[in-house]
């Protein structure tokens, strides 16, 4: 059965489920899985602690044992649309995921009382969503929750700040401009990796947005030729105007930033571009 876990502070990950079958003592891996029209971002510290934020709309099981994952120690869906938690039953069913947390809002899908129902039947803690840090072994994980009241649920994502030393990715789901503002008011930092919000629709980027994050890298989780039109024309050029390289899973496939305490990364596609490198 679930258990609910709601005190405020710091959350220490470092000592929980037996760690994956990865090491690499030198840098955070941040992996945008490529889902289509949907989202599945894996966060992996040096130490091979994992955190998964959002399991796209199908299961990403084989996606993640083929990167050697076993277990989860932290699960989080930003809200409960399909094209976020579509996947999350089965893996809550397949791998042993210690901690899951989400923006705390019902909904009234079949894939949400699935996925309910799936989260009752497990041994899984339940967090909150509120302000508080959560430690990935040596990485970070802020939380950034939602407002309290918005009218959509796009504006009701659990944001997540990725710090590892100088190097920093924001998270922020489908967030519009209502929650993207709530989150400037929260305090967001500048960031070396923006996951573009809300599949990079023109509702999930302002001028203040850039302003603060100033990203040196852009992340896309898009779906080729979706009936959406994303990425918008208009958000593309805005993000140029910021970031130095910017990547979409539709054109580059899977997406991996490997970024190191002293603020320098690597970028690794699953299809080869001009802007892979090491900064």
């Amino acid at each position: 059965m679930v258990r609910a876990f709601t005190a405020l502070g710091v959350i220490a990950l470092a000592a929980a489920l037996p760690t994956a079958s990865w090491q690499q003592p030198d840098h955070v891996e941040v992996l945008f899985l490529d889902v289509g029209q949907a989202e599945a971002i894996v966060i992996r510290s040096p130490e091979g602690k994992v955190a998964l934020v959002d399991a796209g709309r199908e299961s990403i099981v084989a996606d993640l044992r083929r990167h050697g994952i076993n277990t989860i120690d932290v699960a989080i869906a930003t809200h409960p649309h399909a094209d976020h938690i579509g996947g999350m039953a089965d893996l809550l069913r397949a791998i042993p995921i210690r901690y899951y947390m989400d923006n705390g809002v019902p909904h009234t899908t079949a894939t949400y009382r699935r996925l309910m129902e799936t989260l009752r039947a497990s041994d899984v803690t339940y967090l909150q969503a509120t302000e508080r840090a959560i430690g990935l072994g040596s990485v970070r994980l802020r939380v950034l929750p939602p407002p309290a009241q918005a009218e959509e649920m796009n504006d009701q994502c659990v944001g997540l700040v990725v710090e590892y030393g100088d190097f920093r990715t924001l998270l922020t789901g489908d967030s519009q401009v209502e929650e993207l503002n709530h989150f400037l008011g929260l305090g967001v930092p500048r960031v070396t990796v923006l996951k573009a919000a809300h599949h990079g629709s023109r509702d999930g980027v302002t001028p203040a947005w850039l302003s603060a994050t100033r990203p040196e890298v852009v992340v896309i989780s898009v779906g080729r030729d979706n009936p959406y039109g994303h990425p918008s024309p208009w958000a593309l050029r805005y993000y140029a105007t910021t970031a130095s390289q910017v990547y979409r899973t539709d054109v580059h496939g899977e997406v991996s930033v490997r970024g190191r305490p002293d603020g320098s990364y690597e970028v690794v596609t699953a299809t080869a571009a001009p802007g892979d490198a090491e900064h």
